[in-house]
């Protein structure tokens, strides 16, 4: 009896664990064949998958020609069940062979006008919606394609408009109707990709989209900062995206999803620990060939997992502050793109806002904001409030800035970056805002009332009346936190009081 009882009691911790922070991983269909079709198999992935506190597989059912039957897959869930494992369905919606029509041009995405593409995911959906309680749609809903076929369809509107019209039309022909048709009750989720600036361009319009479906996944795959495969992207970026994402989808951002190309053992765990600062109840990892086959971060993810759970349950649910950057939605970066992502690495509290955000105390106005066209009279008004507004250079240049907005001569890429990178999403290139002296970034946070004094690399969060900092540099370093001296520790979250 007293065994049964104990027993009880640390299922009800483990679960409560799990509620603060749930770990998952996707299998992509490749790897169904390769790492799944046999009981060696399947019990080899289950035991990875325990070690990592895995508890959901996502089990996806095409990747281009990549091709798992759904009777298998209904097979699979089964099996997994004995395991203990949770499962979804997934697609990643990208070309192959014999799948789809392949758009023109260097990104492998789809030509969406093709009814050989439209066909093919609607008879996904269809066939999945049978299997799965929930589908997933992967992060290829996007597409560039400038084929006769599609500048025929576009007609007068921009690239941009265009695509994010077309595809916003697809989501209900060839996603949701065919799978709730099938079950009504089907939960349906969409994965947004990490490059939030560059949505627009491709066909993302997650105002629209998002609502359309019962949550959200999102991007926080930053990898190696110092590489140029995966752009040099600054590893707050995971953080930035999933907070802006979740303010445009109201809220229904359910998980972070991160993988391990090209990370180093610290890029790996540091995805996570922004995944989990950002407010991610769960963690989805890709994919399940790299948690199979072990990665370096594993011993760190594992180390630290016991602590993230607990920063996540002291995180839930309290309001983020600090400093709001304004970013509407499809709304042009200009040479800001991405500038929150370097604003957070320089030590400032960034709060992504997807609405002007008159009830902040402080707000920097970067190139996108200019896309609100009540942008002045909202300037006006919130300075009248006692607020501190900023404003970059590049949009003063394009608007006239009311009386008292403060100048920041801040730039990160042009679009000419890009082109001589031959890069279409991600940072091109590394900037000189990360080689700011710790005197220039002190002088930068004074500006937005920022009493902070620490080097470039270390990041600043404000929970309710917590505040931590995740340093992202290789040394034990002092800061001061309102004159106060704090020790942060390399490679890790140092709270202001424990």
């Amino acid at each position: 009896m007293r065994f049964a009882v104990l027993l009880l009691l640390l299922c009800g911790y483990l679960g409560a664990a799990e509620a603060d922070l749930k770990v998952s991983v996707y299998a992509t269909a490749g790897g169904i064949e390769k790492l799944l079709a046999t009981p060696e198999g399947r019990a080899r992935a289950a035991a990875a998958m325990h070690k990592l506190g895995v508890t959901r597989v996502v089990l996806e059912g095409r990747r281009g020609d990549e091709y798992v039957a759904p009777e298998k897959l209904r097979e699979l869930r089964g099996q997994l069940a004995k395991l203990g494992f949770a499962t979804t369905g997934g697609i990643a919606t990208v070309p192959g062979a014999h799948f789809g029509t392949r758009q023109n041009g260097p990104l492998g995405w789809l030509n969406w006008e093709s009814e050989a593409t439209q066909k093919g995911i609607e008879t996904f959906f269809r066939e999945n919606a049978a299997v799965f309680d929930e589908l997933v749609l992967d992060d290829f809903f996007c597409t560039a394609d400038t084929s006769a076929q599609s500048e025929a369809a576009r007609g007068d509107r921009d690239w941009g408009q265009y695509r994010r019209e077309l595809l916003g039309s697809l989501l209900d022909s060839i996603v949701i109707r065919p799978a709730r048709e099938v079950k009504p009750t089907i939960r349906l989720v969409i994965k947004y990709p990490q490059w939030y600036d560059l949505f627009h361009t491709y066909g993302y319009d997650p105002a629209h989209s998002a609502p359309k479906f019962n949550a959200i996944w999102v991007g926080t795959e930053v990898r190696n900062p110092k590489t140029q495969r995966m752009g040099f992207v600054q590893p707050t970026e995971g953080y930035i995206n999933y907070r802006w994402l979740n303010k445009v989808s109201r809220g229904t951002a359910e998980a972070a999803w991160f993988d391990h190309i090209e990370c180093t053992a610290q890029n790996f765990v540091d995805q996570a620990w922004q995944s989990v600062l950002a407010g991610a109840p769960e963690l989805m990892l890709f994919n399940l060939f790299d948690v199979v086959e072990g990665h370096p971060g594993h011993a760190l993810f594992i180390r630290d997992l016991p602590a993230m759970r607990e920063t996540a349950k002291r995180i839930r649910g309290k309001e983020v502050q600090g400093v709001a950057y304004y970013k509407p939605p499809n709304s042009e970066p200009g040479d800001n793109r991405y500038l929150m992502d370097y604003l957070a690495m320089l030590g400032i509290p960034v709060v992504p806002a997807a609405e002007y955000p008159m009830e902040s105390k402080a707000v920097v106005l970067g190139v996108q904001a200019a896309h609100d066209p009540g942008l002045i009279e909202k300037v006006r008004a919130h300075l009248k409030r006692g607020a501190r507004v900023a404003m970059t250079a590049s949009l003063m240049d394009r608007i006239q800035a009311p009386p008292g907005v403060v100048r920041l001569d801040l730039h990160t890429f042009t679009d000419q970056d890009f082109l001589d990178a031959k890069e279409f999403l991600l940072s091109p290139k590394e900037s000189p805002l990360m080689k700011m002296s710790r005197e220039e970034a002190d002088a930068l946070r004074r500006k937005l009332g920022v009493e902070l004094s620490a080097p470039v690399g270390i990041a600043y969060y404000r929970f309710g009346k917590d505040e931590a900092f995740y340093s992202f540099l290789d040394a034990d370093t002092p800061v001061l936190l309102r004159g106060k001296p704090i020790l942060v520790r390399a490679h890790s979250l140092q709270w202001a009081k424990p």
